[in-house]
């Protein structure tokens, strides 16, 4: 990463790793799921604010049960507490990839605005992800686990909500 660093990349990927930020995903957490249960059912809403909540509690789970070191070498943003997983990657997963599910299962859209929709979001959770390897507050393996344990929480999430909507116990 330091071989591409220079000014413009720097600002715009501060701008990622502010936007995937615990604050501003905590933010986007409410706004998004007021938006989706006021427009698909509380229901739905209700899932990505379980979804980013559980991401939350489980990360903090696994940063002290690993309480892996941050790389000593960090330059240009601030970021305390272990590295391992990286918060920002994980909720970023768990949030936007909760977001892309109440979209694709939308009916409102077409296949295309989908399709679009879905490809920003990965972009988003991708450049949140690399922001902060760049920066050098997380290595690789912290990104990749925060995605992983982030898919791990939309798996649980999706897989309860569809074993008791089959049952008829919710109807989210």
């Amino acid at each position: 990463m330091d071989s591409i660093r220079n000014d413009g990349l720097t600002s715009v990927l501060k701008l990622f790793s502010l936007l995937g930020s615990t604050t501003a995903i905590i933010a986007m957490t409410l706004l998004v799921s007021l938006s989706t249960g006021w427009k698909y059912g509380w229901g739905r809403g209700t899932i990505v604010l379980i979804g980013a909540a559980s991401a939350y509690a489980l990360n903090v789970w696994i940063k002290t049960w690993i309480d892996r070191p941050r790389p000593s070498t960090a330059w240009g943003i601030e970021a305390d507490g272990a590295s391992f997983p990286s918060g920002n990657a994980m909720l970023a997963m768990a949030m936007f990839g909760l977001l892309a599910w109440n979209i694709i299962a939308a009916s409102g859209f077409s296949r295309g605005a989908k399709a679009w929709s879905t490809a920003i979001i990965i972009f988003l959770i991708a450049m949140m992800g690399l922001s902060r390897v760049y920066f050098h507050v997380h290595y690789m393996t912290d990104i990749l686990g925060g995605y992983a344990a982030g898919m791990a929480v939309i798996s649980l999430i999706l897989f309860i909500r569809t074993t008791f909507s089959k049952r008829g116990a919710v109807n989210l």
